[in-house]
């Protein structure tokens, strides 16, 4: 991703500088004036004098994002819109503070919410457990629909930012998940695309007796694993209404479809589809364990589409990345067509903000036709959520193929996941019991009451 080449176009801006220069008249010998040169006295007495146009007014914009690396990827466009919206709007300062993982990201977002203080513009989550505490504090600015409405978003993009119909962010990406593989060590080894659990677990232990880590992936994390569970739900149940109805409470976790899916995950682990130690490797590591090639597969969303390019890594490796969806449970009633499919994070203003409009401004300028959405598809980084058919080169990497071809070939998708259902607090009991179950420390029965019981205190939390 370092050879990510955004070529901004810009805003042009024609300042024109008009100069008037007065010329004086002189007097006769006599020193009399003559009635045409008093005409022309009087006339340069009486005009205005000259004056420059006001100033465009200095502003400072504080931009906090979850994206801190702004060498790559998604924090270098970041930061490439930054700097050309400066150039272009040279009263306009925009000064970046960048915090991840995302946990101790949403953490200073509370805090900064408690004292009322949040930054212009922050990184957000069209999520119940980020957005509704800032909505109900009143921090967030609203957003005027109809100002994105020529921006070519995808309708349903919308929604995880809106609350009692009003909008308050903007959706950056089309997010979902998938295991990335290594073509490469799929062909040298013989290997296939598995479609199904048995032809998964084949995959592993002909990997694993090659001493190839099978899967790399973020166990320290829990949201990595949330995500793992909810394609796992659901293909074990075949609708991804399970999860739903519990988080709304019209029915629950304690459905026989949450245990098969957890016996699964056992299933998984238990058969060394992560190498050793996963639940201690975050995501850097793993990331870095599959570019690098010491793992075969990695499990991750499609934003990772980048490591195609990412020239830390070997061309070995990155002229090999494919991706393809979660196999099936044994058993179960789901299919490879349904996909674990979300619009993830975005971009929300303060309502406190003492500059809202210019924020909002450049966020509306951020995501113009030719702006976040080109840019992100054209340098390989990730889906955008907007309409993106137009910048397609012919050019794309194969990743980007096999991504757009799952994406494009699901009969249907998640909506929001589970995990960004629950309250702050059960969230964390929802987290802790994944680990629980993937650690092999919790049966998959005690597993789905568990999380049922948090599920229920989410609802009640959140009315």
């Amino acid at each position: 991703m370092r050879t990510l080449r955004f070529k901004q176009a810009g805003l042009t801006f024609a300042v024109l500088t008009t100069a008037l220069g007065l010329t004086g008249c002189g007097s006769s010998d006599s020193g009399t004036s003559s009635p045409a040169a008093t005409q022309s006295a009087a006339a340069t007495q009486s005009a205005p004098a000259a004056t420059e146009a006001p100033k465009a007014e200095k502003i400072t914009l504080s931009f906090f994002t979850n994206n801190s690396d702004r060498s790559v990827g998604q924090g270098k466009l970041e930061q490439e819109l930054i700097e050309a919206y400066m150039k272009n709007n040279p009263n306009i300062t925009i000064k970046v503070e960048t915090l991840s993982p995302d946990p101790q990201y949403q953490d200073k977002i509370k805090v900064y919410n408690a004292s009322n203080q949040l930054p212009d513009i922050i990184s957000a989550w069209g999520n119940t457990n980020f957005l509704k505490p800032l909505v109900n504090n009143n921090a967030l600015a609203e957003i005027n629909k109809d100002d994105l409405k020529d921006m070519g978003f995808i309708p349903s993009s919308l929604d995880g930012f809106s609350s009692d119909g009003k909008l308050y962010g903007i959706p950056r990406n089309s997010d979902f998940w998938v295991l990335y593989y290594n073509k490469k060590v799929f062909s040298d080894n013989g290997l296939q695309i598995p479609k199904t659990e048995a032809e998964l677990f084949s995959v592993i232990d002909k990997l694993k007796a090659k001493k190839i880590v099978p899967i790399a992936m973020d166990g320290r994390e829990a949201w990595t694993s949330g995500l793992w569970f909810d394609t796992l739900l659901q293909r074990a149940s075949g609708t991804w209404d399970t999860s739903k109805k519990a988080m709304e409470r019209t029915g629950s976790y304690k459905d026989p479809a949450t245990v098969e899916a957890a016996k699964a995950m056992q299933r998984w682990v238990k058969a060394g589809a992560f190498g050793d130690g996963f639940l201690n490797q975050d995501y850097g590591a793993a990331r870095n364990m599959f570019g690098q090639g010491k793992a075969a597969m990695f499990m991750m969303g499609e934003w990772e589409m980048g490591m195609a390019s990412d020239t830390n890594f070997p061309e070995e490796v990155r002229n090999n990345i494919g991706a393809f969806p979660i196999p099936g449970v044994e058993g179960g009633k789901g299919s490879t067509e349904d996909l674990t499919a979300w619009f993830g994070g975005g971009y929300a203003v303060s309502n406190n903000s003492k500059h809202k409009k210019e924020a909002i401004e450049f966020l509306k300028w951020m995501f113009r036709p030719d702006g976040w959405a080109k840019g992100v598809w054209q340098n390989g980084i990730t889906f955008p959520a907007q309409k993106y058919d137009q910048y397609l080169t012919g050019k794309e990497t194969e990743v980007q193929k096999d991504l757009t071809k799952i994406f494009n070939n699901s009969k249907s998708y998640s909506g929001t996941v589970a995990q960004d259902k629950f309250s702050s607090d059960t969230q964390k009991t929802y987290y802790d019991s994944i680990q629980k179950l993937e650690g092999v420390k919790m049966t998959p029965e005690d597993f789905a009451s568990t999380i049922d019981e948090a599920a229920d205190k989410s609802v009640k939390a959140t009315k």
